[in-house]
């Protein structure tokens, strides 16, 4: 018997790759084929007479009278496709269909988004699916949702036609996004399949307002001549939230603060680097400003006064070098001004060196000098997000330094244990405006592929701890135990939160005394679909609990006790994408904690390629 692989989801991965790779092989051989050889029939005579291809005829669609009281159920398929590639190549093939049917709705071309549907389609009235809920919340915010309780049955026309009254109140809608968060085809022919669809609709209403809706379905589809089309359509929830005036407007570029640099891939930008921004009054006016590493100088913004900022970075000395991975203002020396630390990803290929050191930049009164070599900062690392707390308790700030992967990207080794990826730095300060890199003393892990920390006494002992966001693995939780000793007690507390961890920030969200945690990972549609099929009927902790989570999403931490309690299924606050930094924050000003999370990444010109 052949031993079941370990790494499930790295085979599965290369399984659908090795899989496309081959289909497009054979297509485009086949088509080769057909063009060129000799045996080839040749093209058909045209038709006598006139030649204009005949009219399609397409059928009638089901009568109003004739529609049923209810939908009939979407079930899963007795007889279920089982080969994981050939799920997924239908379940993007579908998903991708949901990319053009949004656009056009968003663009309300309700005659062109009819034909995703037969013409026999029978489905729920979107607009009217049961009796609506509407609650008032803070900021004069509406959230209202619907009981799906005898929802009115349409046909395809009629289902158009409650997308249209769906979105009427948009007067722009800005994202149209369609998730197919499961799919089950039948291992028949002709193929069909039922699926699990979340839609979101984000925009702005006529009136200058935000509106916002989530609906969850049950989709029925089917190949009807070589094209993916849907038969029936059953609402299960529908949610609704709306603002009369806009929370936050976009103002980056009456700011003063607006750039745009290359599109990645193109010259200029074919580095998956340079990010982060840190923001500190450095001049001590009062207001705040902002740093900003990019990919051939450094901004850094200085506030006006007047809602607008000013770039200084070449007049005081930090536009260069460019490219840094995260930045850091903290007072090194102890003299009441912020200086400021940009980590850079560098490494040595053969006799060269790609990338730079770490660089500290000293404030001398509002200007700065570069003290990177003289601080000690001459090791290359692959520095992401420093953090810095006094974690020896002398009065001086040490510092700690994420690391990432080992030189140019080779890929971890393990998908959900990753430990091939580069050191982690700690940096003490040694209270003479140099400092100490001690991670091999401490006992910091060197291997994780370390994206992200935040410091904090969740022990009230008096010193610092600290935790750490891993990419491919767990998160790590270093108990200081005084005289620069730690302890990984992530398992202890409850925090190894398996996933890819991105960021991570505390903070008291439920206002009860304890300081709380939440750590930003991915949540991902497919990954969800492929790891669910890859757990289905086998309860072991490394399927159940550990490749499930990886596509999870974010995980918000409670304390009490001493210890974490994962609560992010009651709360919230889990699907927030591809996730990064996460910041606890009073935006209303009403005394409780919100929480803002940073998301995104790369994708090209077409949503089907996210």
């Amino acid at each position: 018997m052949q031993k079941r692989p370990k790494e499930i989801p790295e085979m599965a991965r290369c399984w659908m790759t090795r899989y496309r790779a081959v289909l497009a092989m054979t297509t485009s051989v086949a088509l080769l084929l057909a063009g060129c050889s000799e045996d080839a029939p040749p093209p058909a005579a045209a038709p006598p007479g006139n030649s204009a291809a005949p009219a399609v005829v397409e059928a009638p669609e089901v009568a109003v009278s004739a529609l049923p009281a209810t939908v009939p159920p979407i079930d899963d398929p007795k007889a279920r496709l089982t080969a994981l590639e050939e799920v997924e190549e239908y379940s993007e093939a579908v998903a991708n269909n949901f990319v053009e049917w949004g656009d056009k709705i968003r663009l309300r071309d309700f005659h062109g988004a009819k034909d995703l549907f037969t013409a026999d389609f029978i489905g729920h009235d979107l607009a009217k699916p049961g009796t609506p809920t509407p609650k008032s919340l803070p900021l004069g915010i509406t959230k209202t949702t619907w009981e799906v309780k005898a929802p009115t049955v349409v046909n395809r026309s009629g289902f158009m036609e409650s997308w249209r009254e769906l979105v009427a109140p948009f007067g722009t809608i800005e994202f149209f996004f369609v998730k197919v968060r499961g799919a089950e085809f039948s291992d028949a022919t002709p193929v069909d399949g039922a699926l699990t669809v979340r839609i979101n609709i984000v925009g702005r209403m006529s009136g200058g307002g935000r509106r916002g809706i989530e609906e969850f379905g049950r989709a029925h589809i089917k190949k009807v001549a070589g094209k993916w089309q849907i038969d029936r359509w059953t609402v299960t929830s529908l949610m609704e939230i709306e603002r009369p005036e806009s929370l936050f407007t976009e103002v980056a570029r009456s700011a003063g603060i607006a750039h745009r640099g290359p599109q990645f891939g193109k010259d200029g930008n074919k580095s998956f680097f340079w990010n982060g921004a840190a923001v500190a009054d450095f001049d001590q006016d009062g207001l705040w400003d902002i740093f900003v590493p990019s990919q051939n100088e450094n901004f850094l913004y200085k506030n006006q006064g007047d809602g607008t900022f000013k770039d200084v970075a070449t007049a005081l000395g930090v536009a260069q070098p460019p490219a840094g991975t995260g930045a850091a203002f903290f007072d090194y020396d102890n003299d009441n001004d912020l200086d400021l630390l940009v980590a850079h990803s560098g490494w040595k290929e053969g006799a060269d060196t790609i990338g730079r050191t770490t660089q500290l930049y000293r404030n001398d009164g509002g200007k700065f000098a570069n003290v990177s070599a003289a601080a000690g900062f001459t090791e290359l690392l692959q520095g992401f997000s420093p953090c810095a707390a006094d974690a020896d308790n002398d009065g001086d700030l040490d510092l700690f330094i994420p690391g990432y992967q080992k030189g140019s990207f080779a890929g971890p080794n393990s998908w959900y244990d990753a430990s091939n990826g580069s050191k982690n730095a700690f940096y003490v300060n040694n209270g003479n405006g140099t400092f100490s890199e001690k991670s091999a003393e401490i006992g910091f892990a060197a291997n994780r592929w370390t994206y992200a920390a935040a410091w904090h006494d969740y022990d009230e002992d008096g010193d610092q701890d600290l935790f750490v966001a891993n990419d491919y693995g767990v998160k790590e939780f270093w108990r200081n135990d005084g005289e620069l000793k730690f302890t990984n007690i992530a398992d202890e507390v409850g925090v190894t939160d398996v996933g890819n961890g991105m960021g991570c920030c505390f903070g008291d969200y439920d206002s009860d005394g304890d300081i709380d945690l939440y750590a930003s990972n991915m949540s991902s549609s497919a990954g969800n679909r492929i790891l669910s099929r890859l757990v289905k009927g086998d309860s072991s902790d490394l399927r159940e609990k550990t490749l499930k989570k990886l596509a999870g999403g974010n995980t918000l931490f409670n304390f009490g006790d001493g210890k974490f309690t994962t609560v992010s299924s009651k709360f919230g606050g889990i699907g927030a994408a591809w996730a990064w930094a996460p910041q606890f924050l009073d935006l209303d000003l009403d005394g409780d904690l919100d929480l803002a999370c940073v998301n995104g990444f790369i994708s090209g010109n077409s949503l089907k390629d996210t």
